[in-house]
């Protein structure tokens, strides 16, 4: 779980494991071993990975809805907007974006 977390977020944000590894202070034949399953990284790794990536710990160790839909570019974007609209608009916003998921599966059927 945390080696595809990690190597998930890491893909995300566009980063090279050499550049991942340097922002976090690690080794980058650590980083490859975390990612790739050989390793298991202690908590102090884990800490400096997420404050490189920009998540919360909890982030490596689970994948929660919530938590990815937050790291989404289009809902990093539209984030500054959100205090401006009003609550309808808002309501608006999150039903469509959870009934997008729902969406996108059925299509690939």
């Amino acid at each position: 779980m945390i080696a595809s977390n990690l190597t998930e977020l890491r893909l995300a944000r566009s980063l090279s494991r050499p550049q991942l590894a340097r922002h976090a202070k690690v080794a980058r034949a650590h980083l490859w071993a975390i990612e790739t399953g050989k390793f298991v990284p202690g908590i102090s790794t884990l800490e400096k990975l997420s404050k490189a990536l920009g998540v919360g710990l909890g982030r490596l160790l689970t994948k929660s809805d919530f938590e990815m839909l937050l790291e989404d570019p289009f809902v990093r974007n539209v984030q500054g907007f959100l205090p401006s609209l009003n609550l309808k608009h808002r309501q608006s916003i999150l039903e469509t974006l959870q009934v997008a998921p729902q969406k996108r599966r059925n299509s690939k059927k």
